[in-house]
């Protein structure tokens, strides 16, 4: 059955969207240019680095970071239209995207002019709006009553229980990993506060390229949890967790499959800040000097936590869809929320890890890449240590 469904669908979605017979509506017209252009981006980046002398390596470096927040705030604005004229829940999917365009903006101007304080708190702060208009929709949304009515689930299937306890497992799991792999962590600066927004600006355009999208939520998208994952490579886990939240608040304003309060925490919260933990591996400092694989086991970590929890999600709160799999399919073991659960994340979680995995170790085998994200990570260490030096300073003198 499932794989006559891949066959007749996710194949057939993935080339119509590469190549669309014919173009429905603005959104798929967008969809498939900004992929084009997204992949176009990509390779243009690859080869200037490939092929572009040392000497000029650093305007190629800002030239690319230009053209991808211009990208960014394109796909953000572009698709933000499409919701405003075509969606129902305008206010829900205009306006946190709205303001995360002028946080994509902000962070460029704090990158491209000397940090100061002042840019540091109009990004902290816009970063911050962003968060509270997208979680203000959301709340409006959930308490309006419409969300079971439109998720097709009733109430009383939902397992209250099974959600709570494996929401709050998954949140201590993930904040233990991030405390323990990364000790030194200290306050966003200027730097790592801009880099915060505009990762997730880049995430959040990306993840509107969707190569195929499961009917109960969920997608397989360009490469979208990428800039995320490096942000954490960069910056460390306990940043990377707090940019993953940030990023999966903003998707549920994209995608809102709100059902249940802590339904929402294991598919958007938690799920997304798990991917912040691609900078584990890295904090533990394991195989140090190999960056390609510290990236590709931190990214398979924040991966499979990330499948955990949609796992979890769609056993306890959507897994009464199973049953009405198995009655059309005929497949009785379907009536099982775990099984049910348990093929139909397979179905897109894992295709995006290996998209990202690959696209990723792609970018780190670029040695002038590597190079820039080792200077970043290295930038961030040498700032910390002032700091730590002072305080063992005043320990000593005290």
């Amino acid at each position: 059955m499932f794989n006559s469904l891949l066959a007749n669908s996710l194949w057939g979605d993935i080339v119509n969207f590469f190549v669309p017979s014919e173009i429905e509506d603005a959104t798929t017209l967008c969809t498939t240019v900004m992929l084009w252009i997204a992949i176009a981006l990509v390779v243009a980046f690859i080869v200037c680095k490939l092929a572009i002398k040392k000497e000029y390596q650093h305007k190629v470096n800002v030239v690319s970071l230009i053209v991808a927040l211009v990208f960014s705030v394109a796909c953000i604005v572009t698709f933000a239209a499409c919701s405003f004229s075509e969606d129902e829940i305008v206010a829900i999917t205009f306006y946190p995207l709205l303001v995360l365009a002028i946080v994509c903006v902000l962070g460029a101007l704090a990158i491209a002019v000397k940090p100061v304080k002042a840019v540091r708190i109009a990004a902290g702060g816009t970063i911050a709006a962003a968060l509270i208009a997208a979680l203000v929709c959301m709340i409006v949304y959930y308490e309006s009553g419409d969300a079971p009515e439109w998720n097709w689930v009733s109430p009383d299937d939902v397992n209250n229980v099974g959600l709570y306890i494996s929401s709050i497992a998954l949140i201590i799991a993930i904040a233990v990993i991030a405390f323990l792999s990364d000790r030194d962590a200290k306050p966003f600066d200027s730097r790592s506060m801009s880099f915060a927004a505009m990762c997730v600006a880049m995430s959040f355009a990306l993840s509107y390229i969707k190569f195929f999208e499961m009917p109960m939520g969920g997608s397989i998208t360009f490469a979208s949890m990428l800039p995320v994952m490096l942000y954490s490579f960069m910056f460390g886990s306990r940043k990377g967790v707090i940019a993953g939240l940030v990023y999966g608040i903003l998707q549920a304003v994209q995608d809102p499959w709100l059902l249940h309060p802590a339904q929402f925490l294991l598919d958007y919260g938690v799920a997304f800040a798990a991917v912040g933990l691609t900078g584990c591996i890295r904090g533990f400092k394991l195989f140090k000097g190999n960056i390609r694989l510290q990236f590709t086991l931190g990214a398979l970590t924040g991966g499979v936590l990330r499948f955990i929890s949609h796992f979890f999600s769609g056993a306890f709160a959507f897994g009464s869809f199973g049953a009405g799999y198995a009655e059309d399919y005929g497949i009785a073991a379907l009536n099982n929320p775990y099984l049910y659960s348990l093929i139909y994340q397979c179905m897109y979680v894992i295709p995006e890890i290996i998209i990202v995995l690959v696209v990723g170790v792609i970018l780190l085998s670029s040695k002038n890449f590597a190079r820039q994200v080792e200077r970043y990570s290295l930038e961030s260490h040498l700032k910390a240590r002032p700091v730590a030096r002072e305080t063992q300073s005043e320990a000593s003198e005290g």
